[in-house]
Order: structure tokens, then C-alpha cells, then sequence
């Protein structure tokens, strides 16, 4: 049997999450990812531990697990998809479209797709979005 990995980022969708909570069907490519960006980090569960004054063994312990965030830069956004995880509104098309940012921030969930170059295709159903700016302007950023 051969080794299970997964590489690289074929591409990252967003869509609409699913009239009973499930999965969106209808799916769009966020834009580009850039280059060494992507990653997926899950921290720890978080446990509390139940004593009695008469022992130092808890006598039960619950366990809370930890949140999964990915995190990824767009080198190329695609301006409809940039509204669909920032707010806002485009209008215009082509060349002349433009995004007007929201006044406020907006809480946003959506169906998230990403599909690797290789491997494990990771689907989440309802994912809680928020997104930034960060960049630099150099010829290398």
C-alpha cells in the first residue's frame, strides 16, 4: 500500500453553506494562493480536572478540543470572492471593477473546500471566516 500524504494546494473554494447546515454545493475559487502560504494548526484540548478535598487523583477529567484554523495569503484575489470573505460589494467588471470594503466588519461563515495537489481533500462545512490585509510591496512580496 502506498504512503497517504498531502502537498500543496490545488485550490481553496468558498460557497454558500447549505440550507440545512451542511455542506455548500455551489462552490467558487477564492483566487491564487500564495506560494508556502497555507497551513493548518490545531491547538490543544483544553481539560479540566474534577477533584474532592479528600484526593490529589481527579476524579474525572472533560475534554474540550482544541480549534482548527487554516490560514492562507491570496497572491491573485479574485475580487467577488474577496466580497464573499471580506463584506462589501463590487461593482464594475473586468479591468474597471472595484471592491468597496464594508464600514464593519461582518461575521462571516461559509462552506470551505481545499483541495490539495495530492492527497486528503479537507471540507468543512461551516467555517467561521475572517480575513485580513497583510503584505508588503516589495518585488519579492
Amino acid at each position: 500500500m502506498a504512503d497517504l500524504i498531502t502537498i500543496g494546494v490545488s485550490k481553496i473554494e468558498v460557497g454558500a453553506i447549505a440550507g440545512d447546515g451542511g455542506m455548500g454545493t455551489t462552490l467558487a475559487i477564492i483566487g491564487k494562493t500564495a506560494e508556502g502560504s497555507a497551513s493548518m494548526t490545531t491547538e490543544d484540548p483544553t481539560l479540566t480536572e474534577f477533584y474532592a478535598e479528600e484526593s490529589d487523583t481527579a476524579l474525572y477529567t472533560s475534554s474540550k478540543a482544541g480549534k482548527t484554523t487554516f490560514n492562507f495569503s491570496l497572491a491573485a484575489p479574485d475580487l467577488t470572492q474577496l466580497a464573499a470573505v471580506f463584506g462589501g460589494t463590487v461593482s464594475g467588471s473586468g479591468s474597471s471593477a472595484t471592491w468597496k470594503r464594508p464600514d464593519a466588519a461582518p461575521v462571516i461563515e461559509k462552506s470551505l473546500k481545499i483541495t490539495p495537489q495530492a492527497g486528503i481533500v479537507i471540507s468543512i462545512p461551516r467555517a467561521s471566516i475572517t480575513a485580513k490585509f497583510s503584505g508588503g510591496f516589495s518585488k519579492n512580496d
